[in-house]
Formats: structure tokens, C-alpha cells, sequence
């Protein structure tokens, strides 16, 4: 699991522009095309909702998962979304995949009874995926505006270029 900087703050942040889903829990277990898949059941937080027309859960929405309050937090997205699954009897049921270095976590907690609670955020997470992975390959020394995007330093006041400063020829330009 990755320890987030201030738990309560970050999970404050993030919980108002995300969909709550609480009792999330392991059914089963499978392999698939992008890995190890995990079927779970879950209650959405508010009830009655309409999963045929529903933007909620869609293939590769991000999603964090939690057992602590949001102290700690797993990454999955969701790897299968299913009408029937969705619309079972007993309860919502979708298929996540977490990211090979979690499934030690996210299994080592279920076994110990661990309940999750789940926030999907509301980007949608598969279409920038390949460019956030490529952004992590790259080394903070390299990239540009790098205390700005990484330590979120204020962003320092740049002159304009020397082109666009008034000066005694700035009518040749005209």
C-alpha cells in the first residue's frame, strides 16, 4: 500500500468529487489478460442506482481502495464491469485489478477479515495512463517545470521574452 502524506487531508480532497462505495470485499480470484482480476462485492454509498445507465464504474476507472481510513491506499481500476455482476441479487459485484506490487496487500488484508472502502475518481484514468507511466519514467532532474509539478513550489514569475518588451525600435516591428 502506498502511506499518503496526510491521510485525513488527502482523503478529505479527494472523497467530494468521488463516487463512495463502502463493505467492499473479496469474492474470488482469477487470471485474465492484464493479470491477476479480483471479483468483489460492494454497497454503493446512497443506494439506487441505475447501473444500466450509469457513467459510474465504467472499464478502467481509477479507483482507491482502503481499510484504514485512507492511512494507507491501494490502487486498482476496474477490469470488467458486468450488468448481471452489477445488478446481482445479493449485492453489486465488479472485477478490479490492482497493480502487480498490491496483490500481496490487498490479499494479506482480506484474510485478516479487512473490510475496504472504495472512492472512484472522476477522470477517467485509462485514457492518461500511458502518459502518466511515461511521465514516471521519467528522472525529476529532467523534467521540465519539475518543483512545480512534483513539489508543487509556487510558480516563479517569468519575464516576458525580449521580443515582447517595449522598446526604443518596437514601431519597426509594426
Amino acid at each position: 500500500a502506498v502511506p499518503a502524506p496526510d491521510a485525513s487531508a488527502a482523503a478529505a480532497e479527494f472523497i467530494p468529487a468521488a463516487n463512495v462505495y463502502d463493505g467492499v470485499e473479496l469474492l474470488s480470484l482469477k487470471c485474465g489478460a492484464r493479470g491477476v482480476v479480483y471479483r468483489v462485492t460492494f454497497s454503493a454509498r446512497g443506494g439506487g442506482v441505475d447501473w444500466a445507465c450509469s457513467k459510474r464504474l465504467l472499464f478502467g476507472s481509477l479507483l482507491a481502495l482502503s481499510s484504514d481510513g485512507f492511512a494507507s491506499i491501494l490502487w486498482a481500476t476496474v477490469a470488467h464491469r458486468s450488468l448481471d455482476l452489477l445488478r446481482a441479487a445479493d449485492g453489486p459485484r465488479l472485477d478490479v485489478a490492482l497493480s502487480e506490487a498490491q496483490h500481496r496487500s490487498f490479499q494479506l488484508a482480506q484474510s485478516r477479515g479487512a473490510r475496504f472502502q472504495m472512492l472512484e475518481s472522476p477522470v477517467f484514468f485509462d485514457a492518461t495512463r500511458h502518459t502518466l507511466t511515461a511521465l514516471q519514467r521519467i528522472s525529476a532532474e529532467r523534467l521540465p517545470f519539475s518543483q512545480t509539478l512534483l513539489a508543487c513550489a509556487p510558480v516563479p514569475v517569468v519575464e516576458p521574452p525580449k521580443y515582447l518588451s517595449a522598446s526604443a525600435d518596437a514601431d519597426a516591428w509594426e
